[in-house]
């Protein structure tokens, strides 16, 4: 497999950080794509030398994907969604 360039943003966890998302790749009704997300951000952590498409390969997602989820990872530490644009809601959830 080809060899990208350095990942831009480097993912370090910690023992508490890792919790979470391992139980999550593992939970049967978790929301598929937050488990996406939790594979990518443990991949990074778990094989730092690989590149964006390496990580890319083994989760089966793009490389634009990765990297989304990398730089959200590092600014925010969340895998939630971003708020969606659009007209406000008409009628209380």
């Amino acid at each position: 497999m080809s060899r990208g360039p350095d990942p831009k943003y480097a993912i370090n966890l910690t023992t508490e950080q890792q919790a979470p998302l391992r139980q999550l790749i593992k939970s049967r009704k978790a929301a598929q794509g937050q488990v996406v997300r939790a594979r990518i951000i443990l991949s990074a952590h778990d094989h730092p030398d690989w590149s964006n498409q390496q990580i890319a390969h083994r989760v089966g997602c793009s490389d634009r994907t990765v990297r989304k989820w990398r730089r959200r990872w590092a600014e925010t530490g969340r895998l939630d969604d971003l708020p969606r644009p659009g007209a406000p809601r008409r009628f209380s959830p």
